[in-house]
């Protein structure tokens, strides 16, 4: 009897983290979307203007179907036929109708849209839909740490909860300095495997190649971003005993935050190579990229899921096809900088410096996040000292105290009545209602009278 029910529960699971994509009421709609990637993906390596082109217009039409599918998705009166358990006929109609429309709009846009067929050349399709694209894949890039901070905040929270216990400090306090030197070593042994590894990769092929020297260079680079954000483990180590809270979430943290800034740094170094001198490594950078882009882009999805309330367009079952059309548009972004489409040939010779450019931007990045928001995030969770507080927490902590006033018989709840406590709260601009504190500030935001502890 156990196993039915552990399955059920890890389609539960399965649905809720991934927006139903694999469920047997989507599963057609994500077969078709990763026929539609893999197509581009070959694209990707093949690279040609051309094929540049011909993706460019097979995005266009897939993201705009699944975008269509998105809006006809809000309707109740379509659920029933668009999500049934199995592909029959009104499934397959709608989904067939939906993309032979965007087939036909692309089409005739694609045809008579060109820049130099219409008065506003910025409008033609060879212009505005290679810049939206490369747009996006530059800001999701640029954005994807702050994304991905809420899936290794999750991984590290669960790691510490198993690892250590609630009772004995002594136990924690070793296993802390444990994980702590780990974390250290994996950050340094990493990047010596990454040097002796790949050193041959950047032999110079010509008398005048430096590549080596600046594959060398690099890792001297790399070596002093370690010791600075080392020293910030450490430093935040040191303040979560002096809080008598020891804790490993910083150490697992370090790591996986580590793991972008090597893979970001590797990329950005790799853009010195030529693809014919370097076509393993660049293979598995651009895969990296894919997988990095997905995680990333359902996480965005279980974001927006959380707060649906807010945004009426999306529910449980529609999710699934805002995450196809924004996986598309992103990979697309990437697939319009290697091969070429529309106007780019004209104004763009070398993705190796854009690989540059963008990799160097999310580095710098990511070490600036980490180096601010590692004391942040442990401060919010209560595990070094916290002298800051927002709106929201002091309300919390007031309200806490006055039930531990009434329950320790201190407060008669007589004299003090519930109406007479949000009096004070609002006079001390610390109103309860959502519509006050959204007003005013938001519940992440500190408060303008922010109180030392």
């Amino acid at each position: 009897m156990s196993e039915p029910v552990s399955d059920s529960k890890f389609k539960i699971k399965l649905d809720k983290y991934f927006h139903k994509i694999f469920s047997p009421s989507h599963l057609a709609y994500t077969i078709f979307f990763f026929i539609e990637v893999l197509i581009l993906i070959v694209f990707y390596f093949l690279g040609s203007t051309t094929l540049g082109n011909i993706g460019l217009f097979l995005a266009t039409v897939f993201s705009l179907s699944f975008i269509l599918l998105m809006f006809i998705g809000v309707s109740s009166k379509f659920e029933s036929y668009l999500f049934s358990e199995s592909l029959d006929q009104h499934k397959t109609v709608i989904f067939i109708t939906t993309l032979g429309f965007s087939f036909v709009i692309i089409s005739l846009y694609f045809l008579f849209g060109g820049s130099n067929q219409i008065p506003i050349q910025f409008i033609g399709w060879d212009y505005i839909l290679p810049g939206f694209y490369i747009l996006v894949y530059f800001g999701w890039n640029l954005a994807q740490i702050f994304f991905l901070k809420t899936s290794f905040e999750d991984i590290a929270f669960n790691v510490n909860n198993r690892v250590l216990s609630d009772s004995n400090s002594n136990r924690n306090k070793y296993i802390s300095i444990v994980f702590l030197i780990i974390a250290i070593s994996i950050a340094i042994l990493t990047q010596l495997v990454t040097y002796f590894g790949f050193l041959s990769y950047f032999e110079p092929q010509t008398p005048t190649d430096s590549s080596l020297i600046w594959f060398n260079g690099w890792n001297i680079a790399m070596y002093i971003v370690i010791f600075f954000i080392s020293y910030r483990l450490v430093f935040l180590y040191i303040k979560s005993i002096n809080n008598n809270t020891p804790n490993i979430f910083s150490s697992i943290f370090f790591v996986l935050v580590y793991l972008i800034i090597w893979y970001r740094s590797f990329s950005f170094i790799n853009s010195f190579r030529s693809v014919s001198s370097a076509l393993g490594i660049d293979a598995f950078r651009a895969f990296i990229d894919i997988v990095l882009m997905i995680f990333t882009a359902i996480l965005v999805i279980r974001g927006l899921g959380s707060r649906t309330f807010k945004f009426r367009i999306f529910n449980p079952n529609n999710l699934a096809f805002f995450l196809f059309a924004f996986t598309l548009i992103y990979i697309e972004g990437q697939l319009v900088m290697i091969t070429g489409a529309g106007f780019i040939p004209a104004t763009y010779t070398n993705r190796y410096q854009v690989n540059l450019v963008i990799n160097f931007a999310v580095l710098l990045i990511t070490i600036l996040f980490y180096w601010f928001y590692s004391e942040y995030t442990l401060k919010k969770s209560g595990l070094i000292l916290k002298q800051m507080f927002n709106q929201k927490e002091v309300i919390e902590i007031v309200t806490d105290f006055k039930s531990y006033l009434i329950n320790s018989g201190a407060l008669d709840l007589e004299k003090i009545n519930d109406w007479e406590f949000q009096n004070f709260l609002k006079n001390k601009k610390l109103a309860v209602g959502e519509d006050r504190v959204s007003e005013n500030n938001t519940p992440d935001e500190p408060i303008n009278n922010q109180t030392d502890i």
